[in-house]
């Protein structure tokens, strides 16, 4: 991988861009995720999750987004973002599933997405602990290193091999920014050779298992003073 290393128009944001109001919508997004994975329970079908995130989005002021809604169950939680999901999943009663949901809020995008299990299956309760953690140790040599997007990839990408699961490497992080963020730069996150600023870029991370047909997905805003963690 090799990164542009011109950093002022990638890391643009119009006048309208205030960074209280993306946090705002952060905080709104990831409790929106949160309810919606509370509503999800073994025998409901895939689209009727969808169809209930949907709903969760609508009654908490966050029906419009600025990508689609994401749940996916099972087997699906190996497809990557444009990939079609498998038809007529059911979650299990031993399982996995993820959430990634962009809505906009008063003008401001959110994005936020997260793994969840039901049951006991012992690989799936340590892909969704483990992606957290590949997660927050990239974020770490972040603002510790000052690494660039391009090598906060390369440390997630040996992280995820080290803890037995194989990196997404086609599914790399974006710019966030007042709505829409590809007016400025619709490119990823590892594809920029410089260090991230504060408060413009989403980490994503997605791992599978490298024998089973499941995964795992984290994803959030890197905030260098954040609250919100844990």
């Amino acid at each position: 991988m090799s990164g542009s290393t011109d950093q002022e128009p990638l890391e643009a944001v119009g006048d309208a861009f205030e960074p209280d109001r993306l946090l705002d919508v952060r905080s709104r997004t990831k409790a929106a995720v949160e309810e919606i994975a509370g509503l999800i329970v073994p025998g409901m079908a895939e689209d009727t999750a969808r169809s209930l995130a949907g709903d969760v989005l609508r009654d908490r002021g966050l029906r419009k987004g600025w990508h689609k809604i994401l749940v996916r169950f099972g087997p699906n939680t190996t497809k990557n973002f444009d990939d079609p999901p498998e038809p007529g999943v059911v979650l299990g009663d031993d399982d996995i599933f993820f959430i990634d949901i962009g809505p906009i809020f008063d003008g401001c995008e959110g994005d936020a997405g997260q793994t969840f299990t039901v049951g006991a299956d012992s690989d799936m309760l340590r892909a969704a602990v483990d992606v957290r953690s590949i997660w927050d140790s990239t974020r770490r040599r972040w603002l510790d290193d000052g690494l660039t997007g391009t090598d906060l990839y390369l440390h997630a990408a040996s992280t995820a091999d080290a803890l037995g699961w194989v990196l997404d490497l086609e599914l790399t992080g974006h710019r966030i920014s007042e709505f829409p963020h590809s007016a400025h730069y619709d490119g990823t996150l590892d594809g920029v050779g410089f260090r991230p600023t504060d408060k413009r870029w989403i980490l994503e991370i997605q791992v599978r298992h490298p024998d089973r047909n499941f995964g795992a997905f984290y994803e959030d805003l890197l905030v260098e003073d954040d609250l919100l963690q844990g």
